[in-house]
């Protein structure tokens, strides 16, 4: 560096003088260097990002910033070049070369920033992380030469060089300074012609650099949240990368990825002769190409493999948790130099001879790196969050999937309340667990360098700390195991407590009608206590596990300060020691406070991670048991040939079907006729690829349209049902109504074919329910109509309209093929052939006047059903559903034309009535009140008086002694020092005794302080047990007791999300948030008192400061708590859509409709 330099580089008398400087060579060196090695350094990892990013076909256009950028950079290059220049010209100033050095690296550098400029634009980078950090720094590094400059020029050294120097630092600052300025805006976003009219865009994906690590540009979205309550219309438009379409689709491929490895290595494994064409990569090849696009796919339940989606979802956003990882250890490094530079600001406030300005610095310095911390930990939640969401996103799509595929076998396993809890709380576990996932590295990292640095102050006296440190340790692990088992034990509890909420909800009327309500309440109450005796057992050892993490710190403090003062006389414990020391001991204290909780979420997430495996690695319906043919390649419109058939592919599964020979041509009207339980429905699962194939062939030409014995009805209107997701066609949807008999309805309804029909059509009856489903065949417009008794449900002379305008040779589906399966007989002349069967085998089939003459079977059956004249036997709930009976609902007053036509007269007395009430309620289902406002203190007091007002006194009673125990800590600590300070301890034994005394206090102080904080954790434990069993109970007898129009008006799903998330949140989240804000409250409240015990003048600075922070919290908290809100809601639509789609699976599969939903 001599050589490079004229002056040294560091120069101490210069910096620890009364007016500090730098020299030359350190400001030409160092200072310069360090922005454009950082550049340098970060460079090739931004254009690895702007690489993968695809060029769009419209860039950012070229605006008056880009312009800017580029003129001011073209200037700074200028007087880079006039630097360079005037070294070289002659003159009697001796110049160093590493002046020359760093101009041409910056002359370099800028032409660099020039192209990379033009090239953030091409990628649609609105502002420049990398260009925006290089210029702060650039700017920075210029300050000291400006300043340098200038007390030469007022020194009045009247240099013409120095002039020049000075002139060019001024032009050279005002340049960086305009690019920096620059560098703090962002393009300006112009929203697509087609998305104008819907949400904008979130404006993290277009702000400014400072925007995003500031937070700034969410700011008038909490604004706003403050002015008014936020709506869903208020929340900002998901980018693409953050919706849930391309969430599963990225976790899908690392899934497939890993299942093609693992095909991989067991060809690997057959020791295949590698050839010159290598066809183990040509193998590897095809696999790759016929991945089929199922998740997971098993030909035995009983032979399962790990999905290992775990593995890939972390392999999906390995680089968003790796960012993550980069920057909570650069934060946990800022953390530590905290302590490091209150040692220096101590010992500066004991040494009277080192100059005010150093001071200054160090309390200069510590604030930077503080705010640099809370930067840092700001940006690591946000990513971490961001990863959280995606994971949530990604299992819910991945579960909605697999149930859509789910077979017969495996529905019959897996309940709707097991999977509604893997979509809301498992779900939930691995958006939590990531929030701190990286303290699992981090914890240990932290422990590290904190048992280093504390070696420094205190030397070999850490040492019975430390081995008290990994005593505890395996103690913890040993308790978190048994904890494991306790969750895996509650989910399953909390899975068949959901499954019967499910069932009740589901049969509510039926439950109500019989006065059920108090037997189904105590069966509910039975589960639910076996599930608190679990939430009882793992808060026992939570709160075990968080003091004996609360103790260590404590202890660790206890026996390092006992051994270093007793182990020699002259160990004193200084102010800065102790005090450097118990910071440390804080830090200490960090990682083992959140360590417990941390492995409390990977213990669930553990637990749900088992679970969802165990739920992905179900059998799946066989796609391929169904041969698809084109129709113009074979007459034979439906054909299955020496098939037998079970429920699931089981060995020990009985065979409902048995030896199937079956050929349809195109175009015939086939019924399927036979006692109850005989097969007939199972045919028909068959040839929808429901049931498992045990062997033979199954072929089907054209496509598919099926009318379950069981009418499914969307939550939505009646025409969306009909239409189903197709295009409308005006023409074909009012012949389809017409032919169905729904004309009539559709005038009663009170807004035609677009009123809302309610969730499973509750409001319609069942003989309109079974019409629609039928219109919503025939308007699909199939060439294959399997229709599982379609006339069951309705009247004789709606029936033969029906038959006659639909299903019959001169119906609409004339020429398309028709399978029916029917118990009546008023029919079966007009079919081309009648099947018969008979437990599980095809007996007999042929035209019915054949059968008549042959077919004992057909013969007595014909005997023992009613005759035509009398149909009602087609009718099982004929009682209900006639025109005389009591009707329940207004809809059900309108809607019931057909079964009660004789009656027009007291439908026409009615009608001024029924319009007025169906204008009252056009909708059905009641959109979901979002509460709004503040929480109201009712809210607050009903929690309280849940948990018992007496528990809560001990909490607060116990909150204050911590509060207490904690100030005395710190107070008899700094008491302890300050004998230390003020007295010359000698080796007498007075001194040592002195010593051994505070040490004795301070130690019987910290047990204290533990010893309450443990009681205050356990107590409120026990009040949050009490309050979810009464919460739980309270919520319970309200749904149970609600009058039947509740469940009308109520989709099923929402009320499920109350009994599954919400109580979840009651039993979980609640009581570990409001743990974690004791914890906070304490450490507040003692430090605003310890900062008032030292000086009475911290009052001036945090009384404005209270007042701020309250402000800003009252904004907060009026968006966030808004926000939480609309999630809950949102979320109860998703379960409504799921347990919607679970009914409706088979139809949904029939009509290949399975992309639509998702």
């Amino acid at each position: 560096m001599i050589r490079l330099c004229t002056t040294s580089l560091w120069d101490k008398n210069a910096t620890h003088s009364s007016y500090p400087y730098l020299t030359e060579c350190f400001r030409n060196t160092i200072l310069q260097w360090v922005p454009i090695s950082i550049f340098w350094l970060i460079l090739p990892l931004w254009l690895f990002v702007l690489n993968r990013r695809q060029i769009k076909s419209q860039s950012l256009i070229v605006s008056r910033l880009f312009i800017n950028k580029m003129i001011l950079t073209c200037l700074f290059i200028f007087l880079q070049l006039i630097h360079i220049i005037n070294y070289f010209v002659p003159s009697t100033e001796v110049k160093d070369f590493v002046y020359l050095f760093t101009r041409i690296l910056y002359l370099i550098t800028t032409i660099c920033i020039l192209w990379l400029i033009n090239y953030d634009r091409l990628k649609n980078i609105f502002s420049s992380g990398l260009l925006f950090i290089y210029w702060l720094l650039v700017l920075l590094a210029t300050i000291p030469d400006l300043i340098d400059y200038s007390i030469k020029i007022y020194q009045q050294i009247q240099s013409v060089s120095w002039w020049i120097k000075f002139i060019a630092a001024c032009l050279q600052f005002c340049v960086v300074l305009c690019l920096f300025i620059a560098n703090c805006f962002a393009e300006k976003y112009n929203a697509p012609e087609a998305t104008l009219h819907e949400r904008p865009l979130v404006p993290e994906f277009y702000a400014s650099f400072p925007s995003r690590i500031l937070y700034s540009w969410v700011t008038p979205l909490i604004l706003k949240g403050y002015r008014k309550p936020l709506t869903e219309k208020d929340c900002w438009e998901l980018p693409m990368s953050e919706r849930t379409a391309t969430v599963v689709d990225q976790v899908r491929n690392y899934m497939k990825c890993w299942k093609l490895n693992t095909q991989y290595e067991k060809i690997s494994m057959k020791k295949i002769q590698i050839l010159d064409s290598n066809p183990l990569e040509d193998e590897h090849r095809n696999l790759l190409n016929n991945i089929p696009t199922v998740d997971v796919k098993q030909s035995s339940s009983k032979n399962r493999k790990t999905s290992m989606f775990w593995y890939a979802l972390f392999c999906a956003y390995k680089e968003e948790i790796f960012i993550g990882a980069v920057i909570k250890l650069v934060h946990d490094i800022l953390q530590f130099s905290g302590p490091m530079i209150l040692k220096l600001l101590l010992k500066d406030f004991t040494d009277l001879n080192k100059p005010k300005w150093l001071g200054v610095f160090y309390a200069s310095l510590l604030s930077i790196v503080v705010f640099c911390q809370i930067i840092l930990l700001r940006a690591y939640f946000h990513c971490q969050f961001l990863v959280g969401l995606r994971f949530r996103s990604a299992i819910t799509g991945l579960i909605y999937r697999k149930s859509l595929k789910l077979s017969n076998a495996s529905k019959q396993e897996t309940t709707t309340g097991e999977i509604v809890n893997l979509m809301a709380i498992d779900a939930s576990r691995f958006a939590e667990v990531t929030q701190h996932i990286h303290v699992l590295w981090s914890g240990p990292f932290q422990l590290l360098i904190a048992l280093i640095l504390l070696y420094r102050e205190m030397k070999f006296s850490i040492i019975p700390g430390v081995t008290l440190l990994f005593i505890m340790i395996p103690t913890n692990l040993y308790l978190h195991r048994i904890q494991k088992k306790l969750t895996f034990k509650q989910m399953k509890i909390k899975d068949q407590r959901i499954k019967m909420m499910n069932e009740i909800l589901n049969g509510i009327r039926v439950l109500k009608l019989y006065a059920w309500e108090v037997a189904f309440i105590r069966s509910i109450t039975r589960i639910r206590d076996e599930e608190l005796g679990y939430i009882r057992k793992k808060a026992i050892l939570t709160a075990i596990s968080n003091i004996l993490w609360t103790f260590t710190p404590i202890l660790v403090g206890i026996l390092t300060f006992a051994t270093y003062v007793l182990s020699s006389d002259t160990n004193i414990l200084t102010a800065d020691k102790a005090f450097v020391s118990l910071a440390l001991f804080n830090l200490l204290r960090s990682p083992l406070v959140v360590f417990p909780n941390v492995m409390t979420n990977v213990v669930e997430a553990r637990v749900s991670n088992k679970r969802i495996e165990n739920f992905l690695n179900n059998e799946e319906i066989d796609e391929d048991a169904v041969d698809k043919i084109s129709m113009d390649s074979n007459k034979y419109a439906v054909k299955i040939e020496n098939s037998s058939f079970r429920w699931s592919n089981l060995v020990d599964d009985p065979i409902i079907l048995k030896n199937i020979n079956m050929q349809i041509e195109q175009g015939s009207l086939i019924a399927f006729i036979g006692m109850v339980g005989s097969g007939k429905s199972s045919i028909l699962a068959a040839l929808l690829g429901e049931i498992n194939k045990v062997h033979g062939h199954v072929s089907i030409s054209g496509t598919i349209a099926y009318v379950p014995q069981t009418a499914w009805i969307m939550n939505t209107t009646l025409k969306e049902n009909i239409l189903f997701g197709r295009d409308f066609d005006r023409h074909l949807y009012n012949r389809v109504i017409e032919a169905c008999a729904l004309k009539q309805d559709l005038d009663m309804l009170p807004a035609n074919d677009e009123t809302e029909i309610g969730e499973k059509g509750i409001n319609l009856s069942g003989g309109q329910r079974q019409r629609v489903s039928l219109a919503r065949a025939l308007y699909s417009n199939a060439d294959i109509f399997l229709l599982d008794d379609p006339l069951s449900a309705v009247d004789a002379h709606v029936g033969a309209h029906i038959f006659k305008n639909v299903i019959g040779p001169k119906g609409l589906l004339y020429g398309k093929t028709r399978l029916l399966v029917t118990h009546g007989i008023s029919h079966l002349s007009k079919c081309d052939d009648i099947i018969v069967v008979s437990q599980g085998e095809i007996i007999d089939h042929g035209s019915y006047n054949d059968l008549m003459i042959r077919s004992s079977i057909l013969q007595d059956f014909v005997n023992s059903v009613p005759t035509s004249h009398d149909e009602g036997y087609q009718r099982q709930t004929s009682d209900l559903e006639s025109s005389k009976s009591i009707p329940t609902t207004p809809l059900e007053l309108i809607a019931n034309p057909f079964e009660s036509i004789e009656h027009d007269t007291q439908q026409n007395e009615l009608q001024p009535i029924l319009n007025e009430i169906a204008e009252e309620k056009r909708k059905t289902i009641e959109k979901e009140f979002v509460q709004t406002g503040s929480v109201k203190l009712n809210i607050f007091f009903i929690y309280i008086r849940s948990c018992k007002l007496f528990m809560v006194g001990l909490v607060m009673i116990f909150f204050g002694l911590t509060i207490c125990a904690s100030l005395s800590t710190n107070i008899w600590l700094s008491k302890w020092t300050d004998t230390v300070k003020s007295k010359t301890l000698t080796n007498n034994t007075s001194s040592r005794s002195n010593q051994i005394y505070y040490m004795n206090i301070y130690s019987i102080l910290g047990l204290i302080q533990g010893f309450l904080s443990f009681t205050m954790q356990l107590i409120q434990k026990f009040a949050s047990y009490i309050a979810g069993r009464k919460l739980h109970w309270m919520i319970l007898i309200g749904i149970l007791h609600a009058p039947s129009s509740f469940f009308d008006t109520t989709p099923i799903g929402r009320i499920i999300n109350r009994f599954s998330k919400d109580i979840d949140a009651v039993d979980s989240t609640l009581p570990n948030g409001f743990s974690q804000s004791l914890t906070v409250f304490i450490t507040v409240i003692a430090t605003l008192i310890i900062l008032i015990y030292g000086s009475w003048f911290a009052l001036i600075e945090l009384l404005p400061l209270a007042c701020l922070f309250i402000y800003i919290q009252r904004v907060y908290v009026s968006s966030s708590r808004q926000l939480r809100r609309l999630d809950s809601i949102t979320r109860s639509s998703i379960y409504a859509n799921f347990s919607e789609t679970i009914q409706g699976l088979t139809s949904i599969r029939a009509y290949q409709a399975q992309q639509r939903f998702i």
